[in-house]
Parts: C-alpha cells; sequence; structure tokens
C-alpha cells in the first residue's frame, strides 16, 4: 500500500507540473494555426475534454459555433488537429495525413480529407424570415402562419436534466411550438446545430431559392434526456421540392444522432423551393432537431 501511494503521488506531480499545457502554449498553437488555415477548415482539439481549453485560447474564428457544432466532418476537405499528450481524434480516421509540427508540448498535425464534398445550401444558413416560412398544418391541410420573433435565447441549463437550448430567434407557432436553430445537446456529448421543430401535429417548412445538386442529406436527434430511454415513438420527417416527394426520415427516439441522404439527381442544377414537413407522434415532436443540405 504504502509503493502504490508513492506511485500516485510521483504521478499526480507529473500530470500537476511536465503535463500541464500553460495558457502561453495555447496561444502559441493558435497563431501556428491562424497563419495556416484557411477559413473552411476544421479545428479539431484532442483529445476531446480538451476541447474547452483550446476554444478558450483559439476563439470564434478559428473554432466558431459552426465548426464547434457541426453535424459531421463530410463537408471540411481539410483539418487541423491540435492535439496534446499524444492525442488523436477518431473522427479523423482514414483523412490523409499531409503534415505534422510541434509547438512546445502541443502537436498540431494537418489532414486532408479523402472524402470531401461540396454543400450546396445549408438550411441552418437560411434560417429567418426572409429565406424561411413555418406554418402549422391541420387535419385537412390547412396551414397557420408561424411567426417570427427576435428575443434573448435561453440555455439549456447546468441542473439534471437538462432542457434543450431555446433560441431566441425563432418562428413561435400559435400552439405554443416554435422553430429555430439552436444547439442540441445528444447522447454523444457532442453538440450539434441544428433546427429545432418543438411542436406536436405537423410543422411544415419551407426553404425559398434552394441550389439543389445530386442529394439532400442531414442528420437528426432529439435532447439527450429524452434520447437516454427509448420508446416507440416516432418522428417523421419529410422532405418534398418541386411538388415531388424526395425522401422521409423516420426517426425513433433512443437512436441518437442519425445520419440521412436521398438521391436527388432528376433535380440536380435547378433552384426552387424546399418543403420539411416534422410530425410528430405519441408524446410530440419531443425538441425534435435536425439539419439538412443539397450536395
Amino acid at each position: 500500500m504504502p509503493l502504490i501511494g508513492v506511485a500516485e503521488l510521483v504521478l499526480h506531480v507529473k500530470q500537476t507540473t511536465v503535463d500541464v499545457v500553460t495558457d502561453a502554449d495555447w496561444n502559441a498553437a493558435r497563431d501556428a494555426v491562424k497563419d495556416a488555415a484557411k477559413p473552411d477548415d476544421l479545428v479539431l482539439f484532442a483529445p476531446f475534454w480538451a476541447d474547452p481549453l483550446g476554444r478558450r485560447a483559439f476563439g470564434d474564428e478559428l473554432a466558431g459555433m459552426k465548426k464547434e457544432a457541426r453535424a459531421d466532418e463530410s463537408r471540411f476537405a481539410r483539418a487541423f488537429e491540435v492535439s496534446i499528450r499524444g492525442a488523436r481524434r477518431p473522427e479523423l480516421t482514414g483523412w490523409r495525413e499531409a503534415s505534422e509540427r510541434r509547438v512546445g508540448p502541443i502537436t498540431i498535425r494537418v489532414y486532408e480529407n479523402p472524402l470531401h464534398v461540396k454543400v450546396l445550401t445549408d438550411v441552418l444558413d437560411e434560417v429567418g424570415p426572409e429565406h424561411v416560412t413555418v406554418s402549422r398544418v391541420d387535419a385537412n391541410g390547412a396551414e397557420t402562419p408561424c411567426t417570427w420573433q427576435h428575443s434573448a435565447g435561453q440555455p439549456g441549463g447546468l441542473a439534471v436534466p437538462q432542457g434543450p437550448a431555446i433560441p431566441g430567434d425563432r418562428f413561435v407557432c400559435t400552439n405554443g411550438g416554435y422553430v429555430g436553430a439552436a444547439v442540441l445537446h445528444n447522447d454523444d456529448h457532442h453538440p450539434h446545430l441544428c433546427l429545432f421543430a418543438s411542436a406536436s401535429g405537423t410543422t411544415r417548412i419551407r426553404v425559398k431559392d434552394v441550389a439543389f445538386g445530386q442529394s439532400l442529406a442531414g442528420h437528426a436527434g432529439v435532447q439527450w434526456v429524452t434520447d437516454r430511454t427509448p420508446t416507440p415513438e416516432r418522428i417523421e420527417l419529410a422532405f418534398s421540392a418541386f411538388d415531388r416527394p424526395i425522401g422521409q426520415h423516420h426517426h425513433r427516439v433512443g437512436t441518437g444522432w442519425v445520419d440521412f441522404e436521398f438521391p436527388t439527381p432528376e433535380i440536380a442544377g435547378k433552384r426552387g423551393d424546399l418543403v420539411a414537413d416534422v410530425t410528430g407522434s405519441g408524446g410530440g415532436a419531443r425538441h425534435f432537431c435536425f439539419e439538412a443540405n443539397t450536395r
């Protein structure tokens, strides 16, 4: 037992002295990445628990919301991995490592994405009254418009169970539901920026003047407190354009942050409205959140 105590003391001293990455180290790594990175490059911090430390030093310019709360990595052609203690990010498995350099105790690796896809229209970039309309659809197909409102957002809170982060800028519907972009806390404990559609029944979201490509892709999920308890509940997300169906994603509570993709070669190269109908069953939409893009 005394030997174990001595070993623990030695490891503790190492972790709190030799292994410590100082603010000066993080700032030096930030400057190195800033000199080399392009605006569309992804920046990741390894290990994942070091992400808050990295974001504090790198700021919104290099590690802003769209990158930190990304749906996935497919749209990024290149990534900078800022690593401490030899860690690597599993999201970059299969990417080609182009270069590596050391900045003090920090390793900066540059990766290139062999499966990079070009996004034409990201629905999240269009959210607002200029490009999007939202309405409630009753059983007879009649639509009641939802009103765009600008106010302060509400964080999900730190106490368990955390609620969803309610967006300040959102469409508010007569039944108390809303549609707006915010960050979903899913049960993988990674942030995901997406479009909340919090309402029972059917909510219709129309995005104007979308550039269509070879496919429509996206992700969907619900707040982690709900998602950790699987239920028979289904949430249907149905897409259409030019009065023709594109595809349906049937989301099941308890499945996490799920991807979907529908081929659209017949409308590739065209511009028009994209319609998304969100229909909840059982307990309603359950703070359902999704992102979608044409590519």
